[in-house]
């Protein structure tokens, strides 16, 4: 038997976190069980969705390297991927008939205002609402005429009564849900488009789904969609629900803890590996608690069965800090190809662009954070000053100072050796440690406490700015000094 899987995004907005997550796993278990994968495009939502929308979504996929078997762009003979295409191919049609036929749907023609009553007494009544089921009164010729005249329906799915419908989850185990609860539900709407829980199942089957891994919010969708496999005589595949993924105060995710569109990391810089480590870890861990995995270790190591049930908390501080891992083990060639792009044209210009970016490679978490390093290179000398002028200057600050004062100028050459050399100097002249030599070192010259590798850093800057540098802060201090 050949298992297959899906990732079935609606086009109604960019390719967010949530979905990248179960597509993610989607991915990984189709790998794992050396499965198919389809994409398939869920738009029945004709309004809301846009073709801008499903092509960030292809954007996103394609950037993170998820590969898939079939889907618009890779059918698998006549197969349509996308649901608008396929009502337009009328596929939906024999089925809805076929539902009708057999009795396990029928037509309703309430108006809004009478269902809106049916609710209302429902309300007054305190209990929950279930349709009344009017339209089932109707004759044949009733519904016939009915029809006839052109008058507005839908169709709804006859509920069993009085039955146990079980879902079974690979992450939950089974899950119960009794019918009686449940109103006759549309499956297809007054204007002719089937409903998600009808053209889900269908597609499924059509497409000859074995496993679907999807979000819990789709928990309360599957006995409906389960009673529609029963009625058309379909099998049902295996169900997967993944946790919900949660904000840092475990709220729902939203956009206030990161909840970006994956074309957005993309642009700060993040990359697609570390994005996906990241998010297959939230709600499963590998047997031995590994933090970073190769896609292949990924793959290797997965278990559905392992998925927690409870909430993941989604924490970009965290995922920053694994892009930094990630970014770390680049080569430097690697990492300047990455790299460049990000860089802003203004800075594009400098001397020396190479070697100044690998100077910073250790600071930065995201590739847009190398323009805020490179900005230590940019700035002009004044600017320097100004900073200076608004840090702390201790007593062993003003010793480094003056010992600069009187080195510096006498200077001709400036490289990584000398300015090695010139602090071992400081630190036995002065007799200080290091962090007393360095920190004021670096103050004086680029503005700053800390950043990157002071050697480094300092012996990208042109002797003639240090010489000036150094003249303007002995300058300020002189002219600050109680004395």
């Amino acid at each position: 038997m050949t298992f297959k899987l899906r990732f079935a995004p609606s086009p109604t907005g960019n390719l967010h976190i949530g979905s990248v997550r179960t597509a993610i796993f989607n991915w990984v278990w189709a790998t794992s069980l050396g499965a198919r994968l389809v994409l398939r495009i869920e738009d029945t939502d004709m309004v809301r969705s846009d073709a801008a929308y499903e092509q960030n979504i292809m954007d996103g996929l394609a950037w993170l390297g998820l590969a898939f078997d079939e889907g618009p762009h890779q059918p698998n003979g006549a197969m349509k991927y996308r649901q608008s295409e396929r009502i337009q191919d009328q596929t939906y049609a024999p089925y809805i008939s076929k539902l009708i036929d057999n009795g396990h749907a029928y037509y309703a023609f309430e108006t809004d205002e009478e269902l809106a009553a049916e609710r209302q007494a429902a309300e007054d009544q305190g209990i929950p609402y279930v349709y009344s089921r009017k339209s089932l009164n109707y004759s044949p010729s009733d519904v016939a005429e009915k029809l006839a005249k052109g008058q507005p329906y839908v169709v709804r799915f006859k509920v069993p009564e009085k039955d146990t419908i079980v879902v079974k989850d690979a992450i939950r185990g089974d899950i119960a849900f009794e019918s009686g609860l449940l109103s006759d539900f549309v499956i297809v709407k007054s204007d002719g488009v089937p409903t998600y829980n009808f053209a889900v199942v269908v597609d499924d089957a059509d497409m000859g789904i074995t496993h679907v891994v999807r979000g819990e919010d789709h928990i309360a969708n599957t006995p409906k969609q389960l009673m529609i496999y029963a009625a058309l005589g379909f099998d049902v595949p295996m169900f997967a629900h993944l946790p919900i993924i949660l904000g840092p105060d475990r709220s729902k995710l939203s956009k206030r803890h990161g909840a970006k569109s994956v074309t957005e990391y993309k642009d700060e810089g993040f990359l697609p590996d570390a994005l996906i480590n990241y998010l297959s870890l939230l709600g499963w861990s590998p047997p031995q608690g590994q933090e970073f995995l190769s896609r292949t270790e990924l793959c290797e190591l997965f278990d559905m069965a392992k998925i927690n049930k409870a909430g993941a908390v989604f924490d970009t501080v965290k995922l920053t800090w694994m892009n930094k891992h990630y970014l770390a083990k680049k080569t430097d060639d690697e990492l300047l190809a990455l790299v460049h792009p990000f860089v802003h044209p203004d800075l594009k210009q400098m001397d020396d662009l190479d070697r100044k970016i690998l100077s910073v490679r250790d600071n930065i978490s995201t590739l847009a954070d190398i323009n805020q390093y490179l900005g230590v290179y940019s700035q002009g000398n004044h600017t320097v000053l100004e900073k200076f002028k608004a840090l702390p200057l201790p007593a062993s600050d003003v010793l480094v100072i003056d010992y600069l004062a009187k080195v510096i100028p006498t200077l001709n050459e400036w490289h990584v050796d000398g300015v090695q050399r010139l602090i071992d100097d400081m630190m036995g002249g002065l007799n200080l440690g290091k962090g007393k030599v360095m920190k004021p070192f670096r103050k004086c010259l680029t503005g700053e406490e800390s950043g990157p590798n002071l050697v480094d850093c300092l012996s990208l800057i042109p002797l003639s700015d240090v010489q000036t540098r150094i003249k303007l802060v002995v300058e300020h201090v002189k002219s600050t000094s109680p004395n």
